[in-house]
């Protein structure tokens, strides 16, 4: 088996595997190691080992020597160019107007490679940016998108907890987190709660998931009947820490906590006797349930009776009284008539225009503001 030793170039890097030759390296040491991208600095994570051959998933680079103090210096020379690079290639980015933000720039060991790391909503077309920058820093250029956790793990901060962020100081790769890990562990769902300052899920979250599931395994499930020594309930919640549920006792009502040596689960023909008097409405919990139904549905009727209205109602019943109260015309009326264009028939006055109304008529219209009808002129 080939021997090894793991590089880490970031604190909270990946661990890379690379010859040590006949160099005897400590873990914590830095030394210079031959990359794709040239030479650079790192630090010694793993001592030399044996490890298979399939574990070995690219060409081995040798560890050229051990960093020196002009090696430090270089790099601290090259760290002070990284704001004055930022700000260049911000205003170049102004001037091509392209929707990108960037986080961070950083020159490679030997200098001949300068990298900038931006953020952008969507993929944004940069060939001409490149060209510019390596016109200007005459050297080779690179520019990587990068999402909202690599741009927290590259800045660094303070994360809820108060402690350093977990992504910058140790951890190589970001957690798999889910919402359901927040819900098996009884945190609120609240963004605020529960997100990093990358605004994505903490990756706490996954750090004691499994710890959680294992002991959830041993609680009765809530909705679950039980037997307490106050008699049997139902369990409304679980203590995953404490090992203890929250059960609701068929007998009284009343919600107690109690330890999980102090419960057993019920049998089919307590459950079954318990769910039947809950039925029945025998037990007080039920008694409560029901009387909590009976005021939502009094509650529903007398609204109802509020906004009930009444006058088409009292309109059906006014028009009843007024057809029965006035006379039908006959077919003798209308012989008595005289026709229309008769002397009679210009001679007579004229009669109001709300005659032939009916009362009931009348009254809707006064009691809709409208009021009684003019006279034609």
């Amino acid at each position: 088996m080939p021997v090894v030793v793991g590089i880490r170039f970031k604190d909270s890097g990946k661990v890379y595997y690379f010859d040590p030759r006949d160099l005897d390296l400590r873990a914590g040491e830095y030394v210079i190691v031959e990359t794709v991208r040239g030479l650079e600095l790192a630090r010694v994570a793993h001592e030399r080992r044996e490890v298979p051959a399939e574990e070995i998933v690219a060409e081995l680079k040798p560890v050229v020597r051990r960093a020196e103090a002009a090696d430090f210096e270089r790099l601290r020379q090259l760290q002070s160019r990284h704001d004055e690079a930022l700000a260049r290639c911000a205003e170049k980015v102004r001037e091509h107007g392209l929707p990108m933000k960037l986080v961070k720039a950083e020159y490679s060991f030997d200098g001949s490679r300068l990298t900038f790391y931006f953020t952008a909503e969507k993929r944004v077309d940069f060939r001409m940016l490149v060209r510019d920058l390596a016109r200007t820093f005459r050297s080779r250029i690179e520019l990587r998108q990068i999402g909202p956790r690599d741009e927290a793990k590259l800045l660094g901060g303070i994360g809820p907890c108060g402690r350093i962020l977990c992504c910058a100081s140790f951890l190589p790769d970001y957690a798999r987190v889910s919402i359901k890990m927040a819900k098996d562990q009884d945190l609120p769902l609240n963004p605020s709660k529960i997100s990093g300052v990358c605004g994505r899920l903490l990756c706490c979250l996954s750090y004691e998931h499994e710890q959680y599931v294992t002991m959830r395994a041993e609680l009765p499930r809530k909705g679950t009947w039980v037997q307490t020594p106050d008699g049997p309930g139902e369990v409304i919640a679980q203590l995953v820490l404490k090992q203890q549920l929250l059960v609701q006792l068929a007998s009284s009502g009343m919600q107690e906590i109690y330890d999980l040596d102090q419960i057993e689960v019920s049998t089919a023909q307590v459950a079954a006797l318990a769910q039947a008097r809950n039925a029945e409405g025998i037990t007080p919990a039920a008694q409560q349930h029901r009387a909590e139904r009976e005021r939502g549905e009094r509650r529903r009727l007398r609204d109802e009776i509020d906004t009930y209205d009444a006058f088409d109602e009292l309109d059906f019943l006014e028009d009843e009284d007024d057809t029965a109260l006035t006379p039908p015309i006959t077919a003798p009326d209308l012989e008595l008539s005289a026709p229309a264009g008769s002397p009679e028939s210009d001679n007579a006055p004229d009669a109001p225009a709300d005659a032939a109304l009916a009362p009931a008529t009348r009254r809707r219209r006064r009691r809709s503001g409208r009021g009684d009808p003019k006279p034609p002129e």
